[in-house]
């Protein structure tokens, strides 16, 4: 034997040697096994019958088939974005929450849609899957990780289908305190404690699952609308709003869809006016904008009142803004503007005019595709005048007007402006008297139009500017009759003998 090949078997070689393969083989045990714990579970057991992380893949995905079918993050990783929360939370409907008493849970929404409940099987047997397998799994797991919150969840889940409650309570209540990511957990919580009654407990849970994991909101915010509406609870609701958590742009924007009451959400939005984050427009407008689509034009504009500055509250009158002297808000009571292809609308600075602004229409050689400046009003019937003044240029085979049309029937006009076109050097106006009818015509549009009839009139060039915009009544019948409620008197929002409006068909 040579001298080199009895050096391969000194001693300190040979224990190099069982080192390295030592090295390999935790390397494949734990490492390794610890990829596959994810990518394929299985094999990973293969390797490691013990590797815990396996062993809870392989029971969540076992107990929670369907709402892996569903395409619902089964274990949510705060250092993670999961496909689902990579999705707009507003974009799934929200499933409404049935009004009968003791039924707290979400009632079917769309036909491919199914309940919170059903896609995490938290609720009810399933005879189809080996329930004992997967406690032994997760139970084998935990003895790796005692603190492993997905193990004390999917052992909670087992308990719930067996329907020991305290049981599950007490697996449920420990893996949310390990972590406020076990998302099934929180909504089981939420559930139970809102069929015990105990509406501050399950606020809570919701407070939690909302912040943690948003895009389950289409679930979470009928339960909160529910609580909303009860006189016990709604002060509990009003309490966590008043925080301003993350998600209460979100849960204003989805709260109409889930009340009966269409006051309801006008009661929250009253509690907040007066805190520290009192409600934005983003806040205010989906609710107004479910009001109009149910028609509530009076209950509409109140809101919209409501929640103006003062000094804007103090100048309303039957037309907002006619002097264009604050930005659009976008809502539906001030102007809004619809850009085209041709024209540019704007509200700009009057010529040597420093602090008066007036509306800008301007017209690029050649055909236009206008849309509209409009703004929605809510005028009771009687004699009207609307007035107004532009300045500017218009060329071309048509001009544009003003014009009062009726809510719903963008046909029927009930005034209109003469056709403003030519060369208006000095500042002309525009007047015109209309008359609100008595029936079907409860709100109306104020609209700046181009009155072509066909393609060849919508070739159109110029600029025109117009200011000074208002409608005032003609006839005085009764002092409340003439003025808009600039100061409203508080609107009752608890139902009492009155019929309750409501925003779910």
């Amino acid at each position: 034997m040579t001298e080199k090949s009895q050096s391969l078997f000194k001693p300190r070689n040979l224990a190099l040697a069982g080192a390295a393969v030592v090295l390999v083989w935790l390397v494949m045990s734990r490492s390794f096994v610890a990829y596959l714990a994810d990518a394929a579970p299985n094999t990973a057991l293969w390797l490691n019958s013990s590797q815990p992380e396996a062993l809870i893949n392989l029971a969540d995905l076992t107990l929670n088939t369907s709402a892996a079918v569903a395409g619902v993050d089964l274990a949510p990783d705060p250092q993670k974005t999961s496909d689902l929360e990579k999705r707009d939370p507003a974009a799934p409907k929200s499933p409404e929450l049935q009004k009968a008493p003791g039924n707290t849970g979400a009632a079917n929404g769309a036909a491919n849609n199914r309940t919170f409940a059903d896609a995490f099987a938290t609720i009810g047997p399933n005879r189809s899957i080996d329930l004992e397998a997967v406690r032994l799994q997760a139970t084998v797991a935990l003895t790796s990780e005692p603190l492993n919150s997905r193990a004390l969840r999917i052992l909670g889940q087992i308990s719930a289908t067996g329907h020991d409650n305290v049981q599950a309570t007490k697996f449920m209540t420990t893996a949310v305190n390990l972590s406020l990511h076990q998302s099934i957990a929180l909504y089981w919580l939420m559930r139970q404690s809102t069929d015990q009654g105990d509406y501050k407990s399950a606020i809570s849970y919701a407070d939690a699952l909302l912040r943690t994991n948003p895009n389950l909101a289409g679930y979470i915010v009928p339960v909160l609308a529910h609580f909303a509406d009860g006189k016990e609870s709604v002060a509990a609701v009003k309490a966590v709003l008043d925080g301003n958590p993350p998600w209460r742009s979100l849960f204003f924007r989805l709260l109409p869809q889930d009340v009966t009451d269409a006051r309801v959400p006008l009661n929250l939005l009253i509690g907040l006016k007066n805190s520290a984050t009192p409600p934005t427009s983003e806040d205010v407008k989906p609710y107004v904008d479910a009001l109009l689509a149910h028609k509530y034009f009076d209950l509409a504009y109140y809101t919209w009142l409501q929640f103006l500055p003062l000094d804007e509250l103090r100048s309303a009158g039957l037309l907002f803004n006619g002097n264009f002297a604050t930005a659009p808000s976008g809502m539906p009571f001030d102007w809004t503007i619809t850009q085209g292809s041709g024209v540019t609308i704007d509200i700009l600075t009057q010529p040597n005019a420093t602090n008066q602004r007036a509306l800008s229409v301007a017209f690029l050689y050649g055909r236009v595709d206008y849309h509209s400046v409009r703004q929605l009003v809510v005028l009771p019937p009687g004699d009207y005048q609307f007035s107004g003044q532009y300045t500017g240029t218009i060329i071309g085979p048509r001009g544009m007007k003003w014009r009062i049309t009726c809510t719903g029937d963008s046909v029927a006009k009930i005034g209109e402006s003469a056709m403003i076109i030519g060369v208006a050097l000095l500042w002309k106006k525009a007047d015109f008297n209309f008359s609100v009818p008595q029936t079907g015509c409860r709100a109306q549009f104020l609209s700046l139009d181009l009155d072509a009839r066909m393609a060849s009139e919508q070739i159109v060039s110029g600029a025109m500017l117009f200011d000074d915009l208002r409608i005032t009544r003609v006839t005085q019948s009764s002092s409340a009759a003439t003025t808009p409620p600039n100061s409203p008197a508080p609107l009752a929002v608890s139902s009492g003998s009155r019929p309750v409006p409501t925003l779910r068909q």
